[in-house]
């Protein structure tokens, strides 16, 4: 069984052919987008603690004032979250004065989000496995049940990675978090960056390590940029994104520079870097988005130790180095005297300056010793456990701009941190490729998107045996008015199937212009080969210019093959329609003896399939059922169906006439055809019994047909 981390790493391998940048030719073809104007209700989550730090619990909805871009806004809404609540002062305080909570906003709420990150780039073995074993101790002892889980990685080789995004199944975190090893880890700039400084303390560093410097920037380069990218990606999320970061970051030096030097070495020579010109205000802009966008980070160094050096550190750069002077160094004029692990305590040479900075500007924590990661994330849980969410309607333009919030607490000696501002959403074709790619894993992976809502769409699932294993074929209905919201020159059908443990089994993805089914409806089909087991079938629909999405998702299983006797495969239900639109995505695996068109042949001009209900001004509906008997070269199969109320239970006959009947290779495909017109509105079970005269076996099929009202 494939692990659930599969799931966003066969999307991440299949997504950079996938995604088109809305930049140059195709930004100009675009026509100019409108900033429509909606009225929607933003949340906030904000923490509040005394001065010792401890959280506050007590506050009502009266003790805030919300300011948006310096005006203040009515609290309409008013959630307390404590996931601890706080022991009495003493056992006489008054029941009285316990604040009950209120009840949360009806129609949306926030739950705590947490995001797992591993830096494979500023990081070490050891480093590694301390961080898995303390970020599997935080999913076991920390987290709620409520509480949403993401996995990132970053690492030279694959760069910024998904491995599970946000989710309240903990377990296929778990199990994504074991499947890492420290094999990953890659890149060691800083190692480069302390062996530079090591040069620097005797001389002018030697041409080998500024070039291997010079390479170790460029790393730290591309990672700042992918950081920033997904700040920026991460703005549509809403709510507190609390990182719990592991690494042993990026040497401050390599960024805003450093001095050194001994005299004594150097003829009274020292070195001062100033800084990178291209690093620093890359990194500055990196904590502007990562604080716009509500991201926290609680930092865990990843070395043995904060600040104390290895005990063969000195002898390291002394009597190992080897033609750096090593007994010039230590019987100089200074001798012993000298501060031989300055250097070592020096710690702009390492990443603690970096991961010290990045908590203290987005409001989180940095812990020194991952060692310590027990209490540590005991702290994390502590801080970003009791909370509160504010919520207030704002007129939401398409403009992408930013607002500042600001919150303040009535009471007096309160300290909070609430995220420093909100986007307004931006026209899709402005966004990142990284935005595109968070936007598919939610439509993809959640039942409830974050981004825009898509459309909800009907879809069928006709699993079948054609010869060489199970398969299953999927269809999607587009209504024309939704075709029309949809259409544009690039739109992309993904369809998806995931295991019952939810592991990404299957993808397919076809890219077309929806221009020449306008005006009809359209049904799309993808099919996956399939082992016999319940999955559950996913189809996103998306135009990758504008953004709009539509989604279906189904339950459907595949069975074991009859070896012998009689088997039906499930029945295909036609309604007529003239000249219904049909496109056809790949289909996953070769070799097939019969393609899902020989199972399920029918005029394509004259009928469509029945997806999402018949109204009632439909007269008859058609069923295709491939029968097929093992062993028998002429089999004698005779059908009879009948209808079962799903409201009452009630059972009724269904006067079918048998309208054809074909054999293709060893399937016998029959047609049939009943009226539906006097029928009333509501749900069936239309089952299908089928019995051979020659094998002497029977089988049987069942599937649902919905009756609605005419509109």
């Amino acid at each position: 069984m494939k692990r659930p981390g599969f799931v966003l790493s066969v999307f991440l391998l299949w997504l950079p052919s996938l995604f088109y940048s809305a930049r140059g030719q195709d930004l100009q073809k675009q026509a100019p987008l409108q900033h429509e104007v909606t009225v929607s209700l933003k949340l906030i989550q904000v923490y509040v603690t005394d001065k010792k730090g401890t959280p506050v619990q007590d506050l009502a909805k009266e003790d805030f004032i919300v300011l948006d871009s310096g005006r203040e806004v009515t609290v309409t809404e008013f959630e307390k979250h404590q996931l601890r609540p706080p022991a009495p002062e003493s056992e006489s305080r008054p029941p009285a004065e316990e604040i009950a909570p209120t009840q949360p906003p009806p129609a949306r709420s926030l739950s705590r989000k947490y995001l797992l990150f591993f830096d494979f780039a500023f990081n070490n073995q050891r480093g590694i496995q301390k961080s898995i074993q303390a970020a599997l101790h935080f999913l076991d002892k920390e987290v709620g049940p409520g509480d949403e889980v993401a996995l990132l990685s970053y690492s030279m080789l694959r760069g910024l990675r998904f491995h599970e995004y946000l989710t309240s199944d903990h377990a296929k975190v778990k199990d994504a978090i074991k499947a890492i090893t420290a094999k990953a880890v890659a890149g060691r700039a800083s190692e480069i960056e302390v062996a530079y400084w090591r040069e620097a303390q005797d001389s002018v560093p030697s041409s080998p390590y500024n070039w291997q410097r010079q390479e170790g920037k460029a790393i730290a380069e591309q990672y700042i940029l992918k950081l920033t990218d997904l700040a920026k990606a991460l703005r549509a999320i809403e709510g507190q994104k609390n990182f719990i970061m592991f690494s042993s970051g990026v040497p401050a030096s390599m960024i805003y520079g450093n001095q050194a030097g001994n005299p004594a070495a150097t003829r009274g020579a020292s070195m001062y870097d100033v800084g990178d010109p291209v690093l620093r205000p890359l990194n500055e802009d990196l904590y502007r988005e990562l604080s716009a966008s509500n991201c926290s980070f609680f930092t865990f160094d990843t070395r043995d130790s904060a600040k104390v050096p290895s005990l063969f550190d000195y002898d390291e750069a002394t009597f190992e180095a080897g033609g750096r002077g090593a007994g010039r160094l230590m019987f100089s004029g200074q001798g012993v005297f000298q501060d031989t692990t300055g250097l070592f305590r020096d710690d702009k040479t390492t990443g603690l300056d970096s991961l010290k900075r990045l908590s203290d500007v987005t409001g989180g924590k940095f812990f020194s010793n991952i060692r310590a990661y027990p209490q540590n994330l005991d702290k994390v849980e502590t801080l970003t456990g009791s909370f509160y969410v504010l919520g207030y309607y704002i007129d939401e333009t398409w403009d992408g701009r930013f607002h500042e919030i600001k919150v303040e607490v009535k009471r007096k000696g309160c300290q909070v941190r609430a995220q420093a501002g909100y986007f307004n959403p931006k026209p899709f074709g402005e966004s990142s490729e990284l935005e595109k790619q968070l936007q598919l894993f939610d439509l993809a992976l959640n039942e409830r998107s974050v981004f825009r809502a898509p459309k909800t769409l009907s879809m069928i699932a006709l699993p079948y045996e054609d010869g060489t294993g199970g398969r299953i074929r999927m269809m999607v209905k587009i209504p024309s008015p939704v075709l029309a919201e949809l259409a544009g020159p690039k739109v992309e059908f993904v369809s998806l199937v995931f295991d019952e443990g939810e592991n990404l089994v299957d993808l397919q993805r076809t890219q077309t212009d929806l221009a020449r089914f306008q005006g009809r409806d359209l049904f799309y089909s993808s099919g996956a080969r399939l082992a016999p087991g319940r999955y559950r079938c996913r189809i996103v629909v998306r135009n990758l210019m504008s953004g709009g999405s539509a989604v279906a998702s189904i339950p459907a299983g595949v069975s074991k093959p009859v070896p012998v006797g009689l088997s039906l495969r499930a029945p295909l239900l036609l309604v007529p329609e003239i000249s219904p639109a049909h496109l056809e995505g790949v289909e996953s695996g070769s070799g097939a003896i019969l393609s899902w068109r020989n199972f399920y042949p029918y005029e394509r001009m004259l009928y469509a399939p029945l997806i999402g209900g018949a109204s009632r001004d439909v007269f008859k509906i058609c069923v295709v059922v491939p029968c097929s008997v093992s062993g028998v070269d002429q089999p004698n199969i005779k059908l009879a169906a009948f209808l079962i109320d799903a409201a009452t239970g009630a059972k009724m006959a269904v006067p079918f006439s048998l309208v054809n009947k074909e054999r293709r290779d060893t399937v016998e495909i029959q047609f049939l055809e009943f009226p539906v017109d006097g029928l009333p509105a509501g749900n069936y079970l239309l089952y299908i019994h089928a019995a051979d005269a020659a094998s002497k076996s029977i089988s049987r099929v069942q599937t649902t047909l919905a009756i609605q009202d005419k509109s």
